[in-house]
């Protein structure tokens, strides 16, 4: 491909300074893959495209209440629909009033998908909202069994539907049952197993670590942490599906497709893999470092909603140095962040901590994102049921930058 013209270009200074912003935030976006940066030929350092810096700050503008509406409001923009489900503000992530961080401590995810789901007058995970799959279910099942977590789901959740004649019960009742439901089985495929009563966080647990309790704990806070996060992406995509008339399964299915991106919930991954290069070295604070120098994102670092830190990622990161503070893996991980914060001015954001729980628990590659998933199920099921309350399909319109008609 034919080289850009360096007008198209800007230096790291040149781009923070055309969005009136700190390094340190540009970054951030960068991280998040909102702007896109490259390296300069025959140098260590970054370039970044002008036309990424400039979009973004048309979006910023939209921001403005004097600012002509709609063409920022579709990326950390002004708010397009109505949800009671999850407010962030001031720093803080609640759901349905309770501050996610507290529920963190001590609740599982059940309990806070009954939250988020609006269940007053329903109890859905009784011991008989259990999905048993048919002998063939079973045999797909076992059939998929060395794919990946996520694939195993997204390859079993439409049979799956198929199975569960209730799916079309849309009454708050059985909207809640059909959620628990969905949400066992998506606990039980990406643990390998069958579908129980169990709380999910000790089904996720069995599956990736030996079982014990400081591991059923991180685990579960995980959980809890990821469960929502107001109209990402992954949720906005399940709520065009369910606004459709779409079951919950295929909902859900649809989130589980949006997060399995690098720049959602597949971000883990890139994370996972900066804990795993800096495993392997002595030099770790150099080393991120010379990433700073070089203009080079580290991930796991920074969100948008968050200028002063991830409170899920504070909190989770509390606990593990709580239940795993001389783990080596841990001490690492810490050395990354205090560079970070202290050098870069980033702190960790929830994808950094959730990998840092891997790192300490050894689990398996990809094991960030199936936890993510698994948590952000419930969000999805939630954003679902109150999509269908609305009665309403998701349709916006497209501003036209196209050619005029002949």
């Amino acid at each position: 491909m034919a080289e850009l013209p360096e007008s198209l270009y800007l230096t790291a200074r040149e781009a923070a300074a055309e969005l009136g912003i700190s390094l340190a935030t540009l970054y951030a976006y960068v991280s998040r893959d909102m702007i896109r940066s490259e390296p300069v030929p025959d140098s260590r350092a970054k370039r970044y495209r002008a036309e990424d810096v400039r979009a973004l700050k048309r979006r910023r503008s939209a921001e403005k209440p004097d600012a002509a509406a709609g063409s920022g409001t579709l990326s950390f923009g002004l708010p397009v629909l109505d949800s009671a489900i999850t407010l962030i503000a001031d720093g803080r992530l609640h759901y349905r009033g309770s501050d996610a961080t507290a529920l963190a401590k001590s609740s599982n995810l059940e309990q806070v998908a009954a939250l988020i789901w609006g269940c007053r007058d329903v109890q859905p995970f009784t011991r008989d909202a259990v999905l048993k799959p048919s002998d063939r279910l079973k045999g797909l099942a076992a059939e998929l069994a060395r794919t990946s977590r996520i694939e195993r789901c997204l390859s079993l959740l439409p049979l799956a539907a198929l199975e569960d004649a209730a799916v079309y019960n849309m009454t708050d009742r059985g909207l809640a049952t059909t959620g628990a439901r969905l949400l066992r089985y998506v606990a039980a495929v990406i643990a390998g197993e069958a579908p129980s009563d169990k709380p999910v966080h000790e089904v996720l647990t069995r599956a990736l670590t030996q079982g014990e309790k400081p591991a059923s704990e991180l685990i579960r806070a995980a959980l809890v942490l990821s469960a929502d996060h107001e109209l990402n992406a992954s949720a906005f995509t399940v709520r065009c599906v369910a606004g459709t008339g779409a079951t919950l399964y295929a909902a859900v299915q649809a989130g589980i497709c949006a997060a399995q991106g690098p720049r959602h919930g597949g971000l883990s991954g890139r994370v996972e893999s900066l804990l795993l290069d800096m495993s392997n070295r002595q030099d770790v604070e150099d080393a991120v470092l010379q990433r700073l120098k070089d203009n080079d994102p580290v991930p796991g670092f920074g969100h948008p909603l968050y200028p002063d830190g991830d409170p899920r990622a504070a909190a989770l990161l509390s606990m593990v140095a709580e239940k795993y503070g001389d783990d080596a893996n841990f001490l690492r991980a810490q050395r990354i962040f205090r560079v970070m914060e202290e050098a870069g001015g980033l702190k960790p954001n929830i994808d950094f901590a959730i990998a840092t729980v891997g790192a300490v628990l050894h689990l398996p590659r990809g094991a960030g994102l199936s936890i993510f998933v698994l948590g952000r199920t419930a969000g999805w099921i939630g954003h679902a049921i109150e999509q269908y309350r609305t009665g309403l399909m998701i349709r916006p319109r497209a501003r036209y930058t196209g050619e005029a008609p002949r």
